[in-house]
């Protein structure tokens, strides 16, 4: 699923002003919450592709905000990427 960056979030952004910041741009499927940065996961890429072409540099929260497609795999919770590039694994 595409994922999109929005950085340079006040603190004081909460998910909802984050759901309201990217209505009109297609389904979220999910919205992560970091201090001063966030990641939100859309539906459809294209909603994506339009949502950072639009947003990047508003205003949000009194804050200018970025707006750009993810980089690099995503990451749970723990810091581990999903999808390894590499096949292996396992014993023979």
């Amino acid at each position: 699923m595409p994922r999109v960056y929005i950085g340079r979030l006040s603190y004081n952004v909460r998910e909802k002003d984050i759901q309201r910041f990217f209505s009109g741009y297609g389904r979220l499927l999910e919205i992560d919450l970091k201090n001063g940065y966030g990641f939100v996961e859309f539906e459809d890429s294209r909603d994506a592709d339009d949502a950072v072409y639009e947003l990047n540099g508003k205003e949000l929260c009194g804050e200018r905000v970025i707006v750009e497609h993810a980089r690099g795999p995503r990451r749970d919770r723990d810091g581990y990427s999903y999808g390894s590039r590499s096949g292996g694994g396992g014993y023979s």
